[in-house]
């Protein structure tokens, strides 16, 4: 079983010991990356994504290379950025309206819940952004 998976092609723009930029093309077709919500993507643009170098190979500026991250990492990035999400919201939503059977008001409150979560997860974001690394290999 293969642990890996290619996200996207870029090229590296800039490096720097260990890290390395890779430009990548975000479109429409990322989505099928499992790890897509970690790239921010829109529409059609260039992105400027830091890699690390964990396999030693020496790269040049310019290269074409495969831009990867591990796959359960990557399960994990859809976790917490639309599964959690959406129990929060679900849960605030129907365990409000349980308890007081205004709708307006757990609306309210499940759209609060939701958004303290998403402040929490950007409270925690230097070390989100340890644990889900994007890699740089050279293409074959």
């Amino acid at each position: 079983m293969m642990e890996d998976q290619v996200c996207k092609e870029g090229i590296v723009r800039k490096i720097q010991e260990n890290h390395i930029w890779v430009e990548i093309v975000v479109s429409s077709a990322c989505g099928g990356c499992a790890a897509k919500s970690l790239c921010n993507i829109t529409e059609k643009k260039n992105e400027l994504v830091e890699a690390q170098n964990i396999s030693g190979e020496v790269f040049q500026i310019g290269e074409s290379v495969n831009l990867q991250m591990k796959q359960h990492l990557a399960r994990k990035a859809v976790l917490l950025g639309y599964g959690l999400p959406c129990v929060v919201l679900l849960l605030g939503l129907f365990g409000c309206y349980a308890l007081t059977r205004i709708d307006w008001l757990s609306v309210i409150v499940a759209l609060a819940l939701t958004a303290i979560y998403y402040l929490v997860v950007k409270k925690l974001d230097r070390k989100l952004t340890n644990d889900f690394v994007f890699y740089v290999v050279k293409k074959e």
